[in-house]
């Protein structure tokens, strides 16, 4: 992301701002993302991957949730479709 990448001090304070906008809501997780999550990392059983064991988390929670994943990640909108997730890439 070059210059556009935040700081950890910087990425802080947009979330501070998140957690004051009216408009913004925060959910607690559905109790249905660990099943979907196991089911998404099949394929992982063998082989260590924590990039890909955060992709399927999200791909889990977006499913749980009934929610389209908004990602600027292609491997991730890969494996979405791959699973036949909604996601959809910015570009």
């Amino acid at each position: 992301m070059g210059n556009d990448c935040l700081t950890v001090k910087k990425a802080w304070g947009v979330y501070d701002r998140w957690l004051r906008d009216p408009k913004v809501e925060f959910r607690h997780e559905p109790a249905e993302v660990d099943g979907f999550f196991r089911h998404a990392t099949v394929h992982l059983s063998q082989v260590s991957a924590p990039k890909a064991l955060g992709d399927c988390y999200l791909l889990a929670l977006s499913h749980a949730s009934n929610a389209t994943l908004v990602t600027l990640d292609i491997s991730l909108s890969n494996l979405a479709s791959k699973t036949n997730q909604d996601a959809i890439l910015l570009t």
